[in-house]
């Protein structure tokens, strides 16, 4: 089996995962275009080989296959940079979540105490009681 042959189906693969991944809500949109795009592109330098020669002429690049491989590291820095800065975001509204949940409990607890040590109006008895 030719490599072609070998990327275009493996690309497919990807394709379809991707889709299968986003319709079953176990991958985000913003996530599965970046995927969708990689796949778009293998399956383009599949169909066409030479595209990539004239890439690699057009840039002054000598060996077609160091472009391919430089534009796998770009993609995969930009990859990591993104899910960094994710992560950094997830991680400042995670510290703040945990900074409202201490003072909701806080409040609730002082709210308990409060109730405990008020005593209960007459009215308000004769009311629970009657219920």
């Amino acid at each position: 089996m030719p490599s072609n042959v070998f990327f275009l189906i493996l690309s497919v693969l990807i394709f379809v995962m991707v889709f299968a991944q986003v319709r079953n809500q176990k991958m985000k949109e913003k996530y599965a275009a970046l995927w969708l795009l990689v796949s778009a592109a293998i399956i383009v330098l599949a169909l066409f080989p030479h595209l990539l020669s004239a890439l690699a002429d057009l840039t002054g690049v000598i060996v077609p296959v160091n472009l391919l491989f430089m534009l796998a590291i770009i993609m995969l820095i930009g990859i990591c940079l993104h899910l960094t800065l994710d992560l950094s975001r997830l991680g400042e509204d995670t510290r703040t979540l945990a900074e409202e949940v201490a003072m909701l409990r806080a409040q609730l607890e002082q709210g308990s105490a409060d109730n405990l040590r008020r005593p209960v109006p007459a009215e308000s008895r004769s009311e629970e009681e009657g219920k």
